[in-house]
This record gives C-alpha cells, structure tokens and sequence, in this order.
C-alpha cells in the first residue's frame, strides 16, 4: 500500500521518522495521488496501536513512535486495507548489535537497519563496544579496529531519535577488554589477559574517560557497563598487589566505583548479572540451581544499578521464570536480553533462535518483565552475514506484538520492509543443520574452516559414528542447488553468498570423504586424480568465497576486521595446496605415508567451533 501524510496534521514526534522512511517506502509527504491518507493521533492505551479506516484515509492510534511506525510497516504490507489491533507488553522492546568482533557497522547501514527496525516496532538499540569508540586521550583504544568517532556516534542518535529510537552505549567496565589490555600502554590497569586490576586508582581514571566517551554522544542517560565473564577476576595481578579475597568482594567493590562514576556523570547504569550467579556455584555456572549468593553480598549490591539476564539457550519456560525471580530477588525485575543466533554462523540460525524466544516471551509475559531486547553476537570473526537476521528480527518483533510468527503472515511484510524472499532466507537458515549432525552447534562454520588435512572436527564426526560424509556433502549440494537461481533483492541477507558457502562445504567435505578412502585402500591413480583436478577447482571455489564475503563485508561494514577472515581464506587455500603436494610427494613414492590420515579419529564430548580449534589441533596459531 502507498502512503502519504500532510504536515499540519501529523505530530511533529513523527516528522522526521516519516521524512528519512520515505526516502526508501513508499510513504510520502502529501497530498499525493495513487496514494492513501494516513492520520496519527496519540492515546493513553499503552503498549497498543490501532488503525481504522476513515473518510479519506486511515488513522493510526498509538502510544509512543515505535508503535506509529509499526502501523506504518504493516500498512505498507497490506494490498487491500484491514483495521487491526496489536499489543505489546514491553516498554523497551530492542536489540543489542555487536561491533567488538571485527565487524563495525557502518553509519549508513545502521542508517538503513534502523528504518526497518522501526518498521517492525523496536525503540531500542545498544551498539556493544568494547574497544570500538573514541576515548580522547587515549590513542590505543580501538587501534585499528574500526573504532566509532564521537561525531559517528552522534550522527547515528541523532537518524535513531527521529525514528524513535533509542540507542544506549554497551561497554565493558571489568572483563571482555583483552583488545585494549593487549597494548603494553594498559599494563598497570591490567589484572588477567582480559580483566581489569580492580582496585587500582589507574583504573578508575581509564574508566571515567571511557564512560564519559561512550554516554557523551547520546541523547540518553542509560549506559550499560557489562561486567558479564570476568571469570578470574582477582587472580591475575591483583593477587600480587592486594592478597587473595573473595570475588564476590572485590566485584561489588569494584561495582561500586565505577557506580558512583556514573553517578557524577549523570547516568542510569545496568550490567550483565552472571557473574553474581557464577560466583555462587560451585562449578561457575551462570545457571546452576543450586547456586548460592550469600545475603551479605546481595545486601551490597549497590543501588541503583539495573541486572540483565541473559539467556540464549534454555527451550524450557519454566527455567526462565525461576531465574527472572531469582534475579527480582537481587535487585528488582530484570532486563531480559535474549538472543537472535548470529554467533558461530554463516547465517542467521532460525531453529535455535524459535525455541529458545519462543520460551522467553511467554516467560517475560507471565513475569511481567518490561524491558526485552534481541543480542545479535559476532563471537570469533563475526563470519556471520548480519543482514540475515532482519528475518529474525521481524519474527520476533511479531511475536513481542503478539502475533503467532506465522511465515505466511511474516513473507508479505518481510517483502515490503526488507526487499527480501522470507520462505528462501528460511531455507537458507537449514545450513547450518546437515542431515545427521543436528546435534552440532555451528556445524556449517566447522565444516568450512576444519582443516582439509588434520579434519578435527569430521573426525569428531567419524568417531560418534551415525552420520556419512557423502551424506553431509549431498546435503549442502541440494541446499546450494535450491539457494540458486533468480530472486528480489540481497538487501536482508546475500542468498547468493550462502549457497556458494553451501558448494564450497559440499565439495570439500566431499573431497575429504574421497581423499581417507583413496588412501586406505591404496588407490594413487584416485588420489593423483584428485590432485590434478578436484582441489584446484576447490582452491578456486574457496577464493570465490572470499570474494563474495569480501563484497558482503563491505556493503556492511568498516574495513577494519576483515584481515582475519581474509588470513582464514588464505589459509584454508594454502592447507589445499599442501594437501596437493603431499598426495604428488606419496604417489611419486617419496613419501611413504600422508602422516595425518595415518592418525585414528577420537571422539569428543563436543568441540568448540572457535577457528582456533578447527584450523589446528596445536595451542599455537
């Protein structure tokens, strides 16, 4: 449906986020012909929107812009006008975009992000930094790394507050800052490789600059200062400086501080609540039942800081109601961050990310928590095609309003907003589900990076047994072969680069298969075969691949992180060439065994999907 709206009768709140939706949707500053009428009037409903049809148009009613924007995305879905009613329970309805793992966002796709985030009815978005801001005076923060300047920082609030949007700094106050502790100009505040030395005066003035850096460009008071993973808090140096003391101590001291900087600085903090429950269990388990925090520690939690519990794994509802009144019993009703499965993947993970929402919302709902929002992770390279998840994004965002997710309702919307084909980037999410290793979490990362020699992880594979090798290969065959071919628009996730993923998978869990078996049995005429023919020709998919990631990287993001995955491309290439010299070396008889196939596959409890372990079984890389 085309749309248009008059100045003088639209509330200046929604102005500005109607003039930047129109210059990509067809809604348009009218009267314009061929176009219907769209009216908004606030009301008191909260968390609800109606529209209705009137003489000349249709009115929206809403409570806040993210509810009148949401109007505007389904009416730009709809052919033929049908009034409708949604409702939605959260005050904060968001996401979280990682830009700590190699992959910054630049401006302008934020820019393009947000317009579809407001159109689905999100107004929140937390941009995660760990290093990847500008602190004055400290030149080593974020070198190299694609940092966000204090005037990017404000331009994206600036795009975001016209949409109704808004977006809240994400930074790390005590562990994950291993990328700043790295340089040798952060030794003295340095504890463990990636945890700060609480307690030391250095830290305290680095952690005023940075706050102060990361709130200063935003309209918003809220900043969230993470703490989450700071597992060896108080081992590292701390231990020669101040002695041996108790986590949970040396935590809420440490909180206190960097409270009372946030304090001065005007702002309203929260943090990552896990460290609390790892603390009190005996296995460091963020959700251990039988974790156990001391009252004494729960009476020093300092007030005025808000928990988020963060949960992108449990499917059961009931799990996620005891530990929202877990957390209540600490310090009030949490923030609920769940997870839309980036991590690990070549695309988004539609399956994981179903069962576990799913299991989330209703909890949120029959809790009463108001704030939810979405973490979008880049863990180890951020490999991840991001604009895959805006198919996520909008099904969540139905649910939250809610609706039931239902593809046939979501395909239409997901066309007009996104420009995409929903039903083929659902399809495109089975990559990472190969027939008969459903088990295996980021089996298609795996699968891409495992080395073509040393096969740790088709070894763990071959050791647990039930599954083939040739059945994996035409697996991903048939997925590359249905991903194929004419479709609308790459502008929510590169189908195109995914079924080449697919291919490259396909033949090269291919080639191993054929390589173990040619060699057992002896065949060097097969393996001179291959050799000459098969492995040049993956040699040349591979590098096609990088440059299809090459082209999806930079419509996305800064140049700055890409240097790993292009060393992880290379490497794999020149892991072929070697598997290529060493058949030519054993079939010209100068060597008498290929060392690695001689090795026996041993099967693992599970196998971390981190490049590090794939490319090489050494602690060296």
């Amino acid at each position: 449906m085309r749309l248009y709206w008059e100045t003088g009768e639209v509330p200046e709140e929604l102005a500005d986020g109607l003039g930047a939706l129109g210059q990509e949707y067809p809604i348009w500053e009218g009267p314009w012909e061929g176009a219907r009428k769209v009216r908004f009037e606030r009301w008191e409903q909260a968390g609800a929107l109606e529209v209705w049809p009137e003489d000349d148009g249709v009115l929206v009613l809403y409570d806040r812009p993210a509810r009148a924007f949401r109007a505007v995305g389904r009416l730009l879905t709809q052919e033929v006008f049908e009034a409708f009613r949604e409702d939605v329970p959260f005050r904060t309805l968001g996401i979280m975009i990682d830009c700590s793992r190699n992959a910054v966002p630049l401006v302008e796709h934020l820019k393009l992000w947000m317009r579809r985030l407001a159109l689905m009815g999100y107004d929140m978005i937390m941009l995660y930094m760990e290093d990847t801001y500008e602190v004055p005076e400290e030149s080593f923060f974020g070198y190299l790394r694609g940092r966000y300047s204090q005037g990017e920082l404000r331009e994206i609030d600036e795009y975001a507050h016209k949409l109704g949007i808004e977006v809240i700094p994400c930074i790390q106050t005590l562990g994950h800052l291993g990328q700043i502790l790295r340089w040798p100009a952060y030794q003295d505040v340095k504890d463990t490789a990636s945890v700060l030395l609480a307690g030391e005066e250095k830290t305290y003035g680095l952690l005023e600059r940075m706050i102060r850096a990361a709130s200063e460009p935003f309209r918003t008071q809220r900043i969230h200062i993470g703490m989450d993973e700071a597992h060896d808090i108080g081992r590292g140096r701390y231990l020669d400086k101040f002695g041996y003391r108790r986590n949970f101590d040396i935590f809420n001291e440490h909180l206190k501080r960097v409270m009372k900087i946030c304090q001065k600085l005007g702002l309203q903090p929260m943090i990552w609540s896990d460290m609390y429950f790892r603390m009190g269990s005996s296995t460091g388990n963020y959700y251990d039942p039988e974790c156990i925090i001391p009252p004494e520690v729960v009476a020093e939690i300092p007030e005025g800081v808000q928990l988020v519990y963060w949960d992108y794994y449990h499917r059961d509802e009931g799990f996620y109601r005891e530990w929202i009144r877990r957390h209540r019993q600490l310090r009030g009703t949490p923030v609920m961050a769940s997870g839309i499965w980036t991590w690990h993947k070549l695309w988004y993970d539609h399956k994981i990310t179903s069962v576990t929402v799913t299991s989330c919302l209703s909890a949120c709902r029959k809790e009463g928590v108001e704030e939810l929002f979405f973490t979008l992770w880049g863990d180890d390279g951020a490999e991840c095609d991001r604009d895959s998840a805006l198919a996520g994004l909008l099904w969540a965002a139905d649910l939250a309003y809610g609706g039931g997710g239902a593809a046939k309702v979501l395909a239409p919307m997901f066309s007009a907003l996104c420009d995409g084909d929903y039903w083929v980037h659902m399809r495109a999410s089975d990559v990472e589900y190969p027939a008969g290793v459903e088990g295996e979490v980021g089996s298609a990362k795996a699968l891409l990076w495992d080395d073509p020699l040393l096969g740790v992880f088709v070894r763990h594979l071959e050791a647990r047994g039930g599954v083939s090798l040739g059945q994996v290969a035409a697996y991903y065959r048939t997925l590359s072969q249905e991903l194929s071919g004419p479709r609308k628009g790459q502008n929510a996730g590169d189908v195109d680069h995914i079924a080449l993923a697919a291919q490259v998978i396909a033949d090269k869990v291919l080639l191993r298969e054929r390589l173990v078996a040619a060699y057992r049995r002896g065949d060097r005429a097969a393996l001179g075969s291959m050799a000459e023919e098969d492995i040049p020709a993956l040699q040349e998919e591979v590098r096609k691949l990088w440059a299809s990631h090459r082209r999806v990287w930079f419509s996305q993001n800064k140049a700055f992180g890409f240097e790993v995955l292009t060393v992880r491309y290379g490497g794999l290439m020149m892991r072929l060439e070697e598997v290529r010299s060493r058949i030519g070396e054993y079939v010209a008889g100068r060597r008498k065994s290929i060392e690695e196939l001689e090795e026996p596959a041993e099967p693992l409890p599970w196998v971390s999907v981190n490049y590090r372990n794939l490319a090489t079984s050494s602690a060296i890389l």
